[in-house]
Protein backbone atom coordinates (compact mmCIF):
# COMPACT_ATOMS: atom_id res chain seq x y z
CA UNK A 1 0.00 0.00 0.00
CA UNK A 2 1.14 3.56 -1.23
CA UNK A 3 0.67 6.81 0.73
CA UNK A 4 -1.03 7.80 -2.30
CA UNK A 5 -3.55 5.77 -2.07
CA UNK A 6 -5.14 6.74 1.37
CA UNK A 7 -4.26 10.25 1.17
CA UNK A 8 -6.44 13.30 0.97
CA UNK A 9 -5.88 14.64 -2.79
CA UNK A 10 -7.05 18.32 -1.96
CA UNK A 11 -6.78 19.26 1.53
CA UNK A 12 -7.41 22.02 3.05
CA UNK A 13 -5.03 24.62 3.02
CA UNK A 14 -3.81 28.08 3.84
CA UNK A 15 -1.37 30.99 2.93
CA UNK A 16 0.87 32.44 5.39
CA UNK A 17 -0.83 36.02 4.97
CA UNK A 18 -4.25 34.19 6.00
CA UNK A 19 -5.42 35.38 9.49
CA UNK A 20 -5.16 33.10 12.29
CA UNK A 21 -8.73 34.00 13.27
CA UNK A 22 -10.23 32.47 9.38
CA UNK A 23 -7.29 29.17 9.78
CA UNK A 24 -8.65 28.49 13.07
CA UNK A 25 -12.29 28.51 11.66
CA UNK A 26 -11.27 26.68 8.76
CA UNK A 27 -10.07 23.99 11.01
CA UNK A 28 -13.15 23.78 13.37
CA UNK A 29 -15.43 23.68 10.22
CA UNK A 30 -13.29 20.79 8.33
CA UNK A 31 -12.70 18.73 11.43
CA UNK A 32 -9.20 18.90 10.63
CA UNK A 33 -6.26 18.95 13.59
CA UNK A 34 -3.58 21.05 10.80
CA UNK A 35 -3.43 22.85 7.73
CA UNK A 36 -0.55 22.80 5.09
CA UNK A 37 0.81 26.83 4.99
CA UNK A 38 1.06 26.79 0.74
CA UNK A 39 2.89 29.82 -1.17
CA UNK A 40 1.91 31.28 -4.29
CA UNK A 41 4.17 28.79 -5.86
CA UNK A 42 2.12 26.24 -4.91
CA UNK A 43 4.81 24.91 -2.61
CA UNK A 44 4.43 24.22 0.71
CA UNK A 45 5.71 26.54 3.41
CA UNK A 46 4.77 25.39 6.38
CA UNK A 47 2.06 23.23 8.87
CA UNK A 48 -0.31 25.62 11.14
CA UNK A 49 -0.93 22.61 13.53
CA UNK A 50 -2.82 22.54 16.85
CA UNK A 51 -0.22 22.86 19.39
CA UNK A 52 1.10 25.99 17.46
CA UNK A 53 -2.17 27.50 18.36
CA UNK A 54 -2.42 26.14 21.69
CA UNK A 55 0.75 28.02 22.07
CA UNK A 56 -0.32 31.32 21.69
CA UNK A 57 -0.75 34.40 24.42
CA UNK A 58 -4.35 33.97 24.60
CA UNK A 59 -3.37 30.55 26.65
CA UNK A 60 -0.67 32.28 28.39
CA UNK A 61 -0.79 33.77 31.74
CA UNK A 62 1.25 36.48 31.85
CA UNK A 63 4.78 37.76 30.00
CA UNK A 64 8.17 37.37 29.93
CA UNK A 65 10.69 39.95 30.84
CA UNK A 66 13.41 40.49 28.34
CA UNK A 67 16.33 38.34 29.51
CA UNK A 68 19.92 39.82 29.29
CA UNK A 69 22.05 39.28 26.65
CA UNK A 70 18.36 38.72 24.50
CA UNK A 71 19.14 37.11 21.00
CA UNK A 72 16.38 37.09 18.37
CA UNK A 73 14.96 33.66 19.71
CA UNK A 74 13.08 35.65 22.57
CA UNK A 75 11.83 37.99 19.67
CA UNK A 76 10.76 35.29 17.37
CA UNK A 77 8.98 33.90 19.97
CA UNK A 78 7.10 36.71 20.65
CA UNK A 79 5.72 36.84 17.08
CA UNK A 80 4.36 33.07 17.32
CA UNK A 81 2.40 33.70 20.00
CA UNK A 82 1.53 37.31 19.28
CA UNK A 83 1.60 37.53 16.01
CA UNK A 84 -1.87 37.78 13.96
CA UNK A 85 -1.40 35.57 10.80
CA UNK A 86 -0.45 31.95 9.82
CA UNK A 87 3.07 32.81 8.74
CA UNK A 88 3.71 34.01 12.14
CA UNK A 89 2.58 31.39 14.42
CA UNK A 90 3.48 28.02 11.66
CA UNK A 91 5.87 25.27 11.58
CA UNK A 92 8.23 25.74 9.57
CA UNK A 93 10.61 22.45 9.84
CA UNK A 94 8.41 20.10 7.69
CA UNK A 95 8.59 16.75 8.07
CA UNK A 96 6.65 15.63 4.36
CA UNK A 97 6.60 12.42 2.73
CA UNK A 98 6.10 11.54 -1.27
CA UNK A 99 2.69 9.51 -2.83
CA UNK A 100 5.05 7.02 -3.71
CA UNK A 101 6.29 5.98 -0.58
CA UNK A 102 5.21 2.84 1.33
CA UNK A 103 2.05 4.08 3.82
CA UNK A 104 4.13 1.84 6.63
CA UNK A 105 6.88 4.85 6.44
CA UNK A 106 3.95 7.69 6.90
CA UNK A 107 3.39 5.20 10.29
CA UNK A 108 6.95 5.45 11.36
CA UNK A 109 7.27 9.17 10.39
CA UNK A 110 3.78 9.99 12.28
CA UNK A 111 4.61 8.13 15.25
CA UNK A 112 8.25 8.97 15.56
CA UNK A 113 7.86 12.30 15.49
CA UNK A 114 4.94 12.53 16.99
CA UNK A 115 2.32 14.49 14.47
CA UNK A 116 -0.77 14.39 13.16
CA UNK A 117 -0.48 14.68 9.51
CA UNK A 118 2.11 14.55 6.65
CA UNK A 119 2.03 16.89 3.45
CA UNK A 120 2.80 15.07 0.78
CA UNK A 121 4.80 16.19 -1.71
CA UNK A 122 5.68 15.73 -5.02
CA UNK A 123 7.96 17.82 -7.39
CA UNK A 124 8.14 20.26 -3.85
CA UNK A 125 5.10 20.70 -4.31
CA UNK A 126 1.86 19.97 -2.10
CA UNK A 127 -0.17 16.66 -3.41
CA UNK A 128 -2.24 15.93 -0.45
CA UNK A 129 -2.36 15.23 3.07
CA UNK A 130 -1.85 12.11 5.24
CA UNK A 131 -3.34 11.99 8.55
CA UNK A 132 -2.86 9.26 11.22
CA UNK A 133 -6.72 8.55 10.37
CA UNK A 134 -6.05 7.52 7.23
CA UNK A 135 -3.53 5.33 8.67
CA UNK A 136 -5.56 3.81 10.62
CA UNK A 137 -8.36 3.44 7.38
CA UNK A 138 -6.07 1.71 5.28
CA UNK A 139 -5.13 -0.59 8.79
CA UNK A 140 -9.03 -1.67 8.75
CA UNK A 141 -9.21 -2.53 5.38
CA UNK A 142 -6.35 -4.38 4.86
CA UNK A 143 -7.35 -7.86 4.75
CA UNK A 144 -6.91 -10.54 1.63
CA UNK A 145 -9.71 -10.54 -1.07
CA UNK A 146 -9.69 -14.22 -1.67
CA UNK A 147 -12.24 -16.47 -4.02
CA UNK A 148 -15.60 -17.93 -1.88
CA UNK A 149 -14.92 -21.63 -0.50
CA UNK A 150 -12.79 -23.26 2.10
CA UNK A 151 -10.24 -24.41 -0.88
CA UNK A 152 -9.74 -21.15 -1.31
CA UNK A 153 -9.56 -19.85 1.79
CA UNK A 154 -6.99 -22.82 3.31
CA UNK A 155 -4.85 -21.24 0.61
CA UNK A 156 -4.78 -18.07 2.10
CA UNK A 157 -4.45 -18.80 5.28
CA UNK A 158 -1.57 -21.03 4.53
CA UNK A 159 0.10 -18.54 2.29
CA UNK A 160 -0.07 -15.95 5.06
CA UNK A 161 1.14 -18.08 7.73
CA UNK A 162 4.06 -18.96 5.37
CA UNK A 163 4.63 -15.72 4.68
CA UNK A 164 4.24 -13.83 8.31
CA UNK A 165 5.14 -16.55 10.45
CA UNK A 166 7.63 -18.99 8.70
CA UNK A 167 4.97 -22.00 9.09
CA UNK A 168 4.05 -24.32 7.09
CA UNK A 169 1.08 -25.73 6.70
CA UNK A 170 2.13 -29.32 6.48
CA UNK A 171 3.62 -29.34 9.94
CA UNK A 172 0.20 -27.47 11.23
CA UNK A 173 -1.96 -29.98 9.72
CA UNK A 174 -4.26 -26.85 9.29
CA UNK A 175 -7.96 -27.13 7.55
CA UNK A 176 -10.41 -24.88 6.98
CA UNK A 177 -14.18 -26.15 7.35
CA UNK A 178 -17.05 -23.78 7.15
CA UNK A 179 -14.82 -20.52 7.00
CA UNK A 180 -13.23 -22.02 10.45
CA UNK A 181 -9.91 -22.86 10.62
CA UNK A 182 -8.76 -25.75 12.15
CA UNK A 183 -5.07 -26.42 13.69
CA UNK A 184 -5.02 -29.59 13.86
CA UNK A 185 -1.24 -30.60 15.31
CA UNK A 186 -0.29 -29.39 18.65
CA UNK A 187 0.98 -25.84 19.11
CA UNK A 188 3.93 -25.54 21.68
CA UNK A 189 2.92 -22.03 23.07
CA UNK A 190 -0.05 -19.91 23.88
CA UNK A 191 2.04 -16.64 22.06
CA UNK A 192 2.43 -18.80 19.05
CA UNK A 193 -1.58 -19.64 18.86
CA UNK A 194 -2.23 -15.88 19.24
CA UNK A 195 -0.09 -15.50 16.36
CA UNK A 196 -1.79 -17.52 13.93
CA UNK A 197 -5.28 -16.30 14.85
CA UNK A 198 -3.97 -12.64 14.48
CA UNK A 199 -2.66 -14.06 10.90
CA UNK A 200 -5.56 -16.56 9.93
CA UNK A 201 -7.96 -13.93 10.83
CA UNK A 202 -6.48 -11.26 8.46
CA UNK A 203 -7.51 -13.06 6.00
CA UNK A 204 -11.61 -11.93 4.41
CA UNK A 205 -13.96 -14.84 4.93
CA UNK A 206 -12.20 -16.39 7.65
CA UNK A 207 -14.40 -16.80 10.61
CA UNK A 208 -12.65 -17.99 13.51
CA UNK A 209 -9.60 -20.37 14.71
CA UNK A 210 -9.82 -23.78 16.23
CA UNK A 211 -6.83 -25.50 17.93
CA UNK A 212 -6.76 -28.83 18.63
CA UNK A 213 -4.63 -30.49 21.47
CA UNK A 214 -2.60 -33.22 22.23
CA UNK A 215 -6.03 -35.40 23.63
CA UNK A 216 -8.12 -34.11 20.38
CA UNK A 217 -9.86 -31.90 21.89
CA UNK A 218 -10.79 -28.82 20.48
CA UNK A 219 -10.00 -25.16 22.01
CA UNK A 220 -11.22 -21.90 20.06
CA UNK A 221 -8.56 -18.55 20.65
Amino acid sequence: MLVQDFMTLTPIRVSPDTSINHAIQLMLDHHVSGLPVVGDDDRVVGMLTEGDLLSRSAFNVGSEPLPEGSDGAFFENYVRTHGTTVGDCMTRELICISPEQPLADAAVLARSHNIKRLPVIQSGKLVGIISRRDILRAIKTDRDVVAKGDDALRLAVATRLRAELGLEAGRLKMDVKDSIVEILAPVPSAAQKRAIRVVAESVAGIAGVSFRDHENATSSV
